[in-house]
């Protein structure tokens, strides 16, 4: 049996390839108007407690690992509200969240803050919704 090349990143031997637009295709990004955001934010705590007691209804995207600057290894949510994706690392979030199927429909509201020692802390009731980005029945 013979191996297949590996494929090979670019750039290669220093050159790089480049797929270039038309001139009508530039023009017509010149004049494109906007569509939906794709900039993902980060949710605060503090921002959280802005939405105390009001659901939010999110797509769940799964998770995002990250480290912190003592190289420690953590773990972020990654969220779509159905106008923005955002991310947020509260550690009740993330535990609530992580057996949660990616796709799933979820409802996300902010209970308050808990004090723990010096720290406060953001406290979340977590629904599952009967929607899933895969399920094809949705279409």
């Amino acid at each position: 049996m013979s191996e297949k090349p590996k494929q090979e990143l670019y750039p290669k031997n220093g050159e790089v390839t480049f797929l270039m637009p038309n001139t009508n295709t530039i023009a017509k990004l010149n004049s494109a108007s906007k569509g939906p955001t794709v900039t993902a934010s980060y949710r605060t705590k503090e921002q959280w407690n802005e939405l105390k007691d009001k659901p939010q209804k999110c797509f769940y995207l799964g998770l995002k690992e990250a480290t912190d600057e003592n190289n420690k290894t953590y773990y972020l949510v990654k969220l779509h509200d159905g106008k923005n994706p955002f991310v947020a690392g509260q550690t009740v979030l993330v535990q609530s969240l992580q057996s949660v199927p990616v796709g799933q429909g979820v409802q996300i509201t902010c209970t308050g803050l808990s004090k723990s020692g010096t720290r406060s802390i953001p406290m979340f009731e977590v629904v599952q919704l009967e929607i899933n980005l895969f399920d094809n029945n949705e279409e």
